[in-house]
């Protein structure tokens, strides 16, 4: 069809020099209905991986698709799904104009360092908080360089607790993928209320006497530099490939747990390029080590938690396939999963789709979920997509910041119910 010929000719955005901008780009959904319907998108799909931006990929029926399109390709691919009978959506009219909203300044004030917990936060205003807030809650905080990136930028952890010896592990980051702003955000506003509630809440209080909690608020900080200063719809890394036009690895397929599989690119324009090799970025490999040699050197993990967005999700291994049995721990991860997904619900009735993460979602190797447990051996490891369900996608608004910390906030406590009564 005419529209596979014109979008083989498209620039990707993304390369294009200086501030990408994103006037126009409308964001559809499309549900397929019909076998056909969704074997024709998948094909879709994969023509034009490298050429079009999906938010949100389409592997079974009635589960929707979202993708950014260029105006000049807009009327031609509305006109392509409805003479196939496609059924879709305008979820986000102008790209533009929610990312202008998004880039708001930080003027709130707020306990530590005039840091304003409502608003979105450059990667320098980041590692000042740390800084800040280490300081601040001194007694039970500690500030941890885990490694450096591709450009050379610190990556920093939190670890809190209370003081003592032998006690496990309990590890949540952030910001693994450049544009999901909120996760970040979020990891910010967790730290902040296990901190502040130490000592006067029993569930936290539990929470940081029975565990060392380390906490990474972002941690491809190369890509999320760049998702401020250039692209806000960026992703990756920064890593330079064999392609000058094409660069950044998808760390969250550069895992080496089944590495290399289904759901993970081997082409360098790729969203979701895997990679030279497992392992190959800096950010992902000095993370890992860390971890590891806290692991070797006497430190349990029962929890691993990646915190993504969006689409409201709490899922849990395997990712790499949905052709497999889940793990013997699946039916323990569920429960616990639903009970937190449930607190998290009574605050403001977000409502969150619980399962394993292949399938549930889609397949994807080499990610977080399936090394957090299958390597580092945490029996809770799960990979928690955010609000919301694709009103404004990886462009959430400031405004939604802290009642997404606060639901988010109740599930981690009922979690921590079920692990302290198992470990403690």
């Amino acid at each position: 069809m005419r529209l596979l010929l014109v979008l083989a000719l498209v620039a990707v955005a993304t390369c294009a020099p200086g501030q990408v901008r994103y006037d126009g780009y409308e964001v559809l959904r499309i549900v397929p209905r019909s076998e056909g319907q969704k074997e024709w998108l998948e094909h879709f799909e994969k023509s034009f991986v490298s050429k079009l931006d999906f938010w949100k990929t389409s592997h079974s029926l009635n589960q929707p698709m979202d993708v950014m399109v260029p105006p000049r390709y807009q009327a031609e691919l509305r006109e392509v799904l409805e003479n196939r009978g496609i059924g879709f959506t305008v979820h986000i009219e102008d790209v533009q104009e929610l990312i202008d909203e998004s880039m708001t300044s930080s003027a709130g004030i707020s306990a530590i360092g005039g840091f304003d917990y409502n608003s979105y936060h450059t990667y320098e205003e980041l590692m000042q908080w740390v800084t800040d807030f280490v300081s601040e809650y001194s007694s039970i905080a500690e500030e941890i360089v885990v490694t450096q990136s591709v450009e050379g930028r610190d990556i920093k952890a939190i670890k809190l607790g209370s003081k003592g010896w032998g006690k496990p592990g309990a590890f949540m980051q952030g910001g693994i993928h450049a544009r999901e702003w909120i996760s970040p955000a979020t990891m910010v506003n967790m730290a902040k209320k296990l901190a502040e509630s130490y000592g006067t809440d029993p569930d936290v209080t539990a929470m940081l006497d029975s565990f060392d909690w380390y906490i990474v608020p972002c941690l491809n900080v190369d890509g999320y530099s760049y998702s401020w200063t250039n692209d806000r719809m960026w992703r990756k890394n920064r890593q330079v490939t064999s392609k000058k036009r094409c660069r950044g690895v998808d760390l969250n397929r550069n895992y080496d747990y089944q590495w290399g599989g289904r759901g993970a690119s081997s082409s360098e324009c790729d969203e979701t390029y895997r990679g030279p090799s497992a392992m190959s970025e800096p950010e992902l490999s000095g993370l890992t080590n860390w971890l590891l040699g806290l692991k070797a050197a006497g430190k349990p993990f029962h929890l691993h938690m990646d915190v993504h967005a969006y689409g409201q999700y709490w899922l849990y291994p395997w990712g790499y396939s949905a052709l497999i049995p889940l793990p013997a721990e699946a039916d323990d991860m569920d429960t616990v999963a639903k009970a937190a997904t449930s607190s998290l619900a009574s605050l403001y009735g977000t409502s969150y789709l619980v399962g394993g993460s292949a399938k549930a979602m889609y397949a994807a190797s080499g990610a977080s979920e399936d090394w957090g447990f299958g390597t580092l051996g945490a029996k809770y490891t799960y990979v928690v997509e955010l609000r919301d369900e694709g009103r404004y996608g990886f462009l959430l608004p400031e405004s939604q910041i802290q009642a997404t910390a606060e639901e988010t906030f109740e599930a981690i406590k009922e979690l921590c119910r079920s692990m302290v009564a198992e470990y403690a």
